[in-house]
This record gives structure tokens, sequence and C-alpha cells, in this order.
């Protein structure tokens, strides 16, 4: 599914314009991105959490040169279904 064809299903569902509707999924996005980024959890009921996930400083071994770089830490975005999501792909 394209983003313009989720826009329209859920404007159709929430009895929105289509523009508020994409504004309004603009600015979740956002707060989650804003959120993840100060290090917090975000929970979705029956949706799913999206976590930020630290990565430790390691040393990588280039294959082709055999030489070694220093690959720095980072912060990553994980995501944990809910069971309630899992169960409803599980049965389709």
């Amino acid at each position: 599914m394209e983003n313009r064809q989720f826009i329209e299903r859920l404007s159709e569902r929430v009895k929105m314009e289509k523009d508020q509707t994409g504004r309004m999924i603009d600015l979740l996005c956002e707060v989650i991105s804003d959120t993840v980024a100060e290090e917090d959890i975000v929970v979705v009921p029956s949706f799913g959490s999206f976590e930020p996930k630290k990565k430790l400083e390691r040393v990588v071994v280039h294959p082709t040169t055999a030489r070694k770089m220093l690959v720095p830490p980072r912060l990553t975005l994980g995501f944990k279904p809910a069971a309630a999501l899992k169960n409803e792909i599980k049965e389709g």
C-alpha cells in the first residue's frame, strides 16, 4: 500500500479531509521520532512499541584490505509488535 492509498483509507475512517489526515500522519511520525531520539519508548496500544537501541562501538575488518576500522556507537530503532497484532496477522 502506498502512502496516498493509506491516507485515503484513513481519511474515510476518521471522516477528515485527506490533507488533514496526511498532516496528522506526519505529526504522528514526528512525535514518535522525537520521542525515540530522546531515548524514550513509544507504546501504541494494540499495535506495538518503538524502542531506541544503542549499538556499541566495535572494530570491524574490511574484507578485501584486511584493514581494521572502528565503527562508532549509534542509536537505532527497534519495533516490537503487540500480541494482538501478531495474532491478527497469524490468523489472516
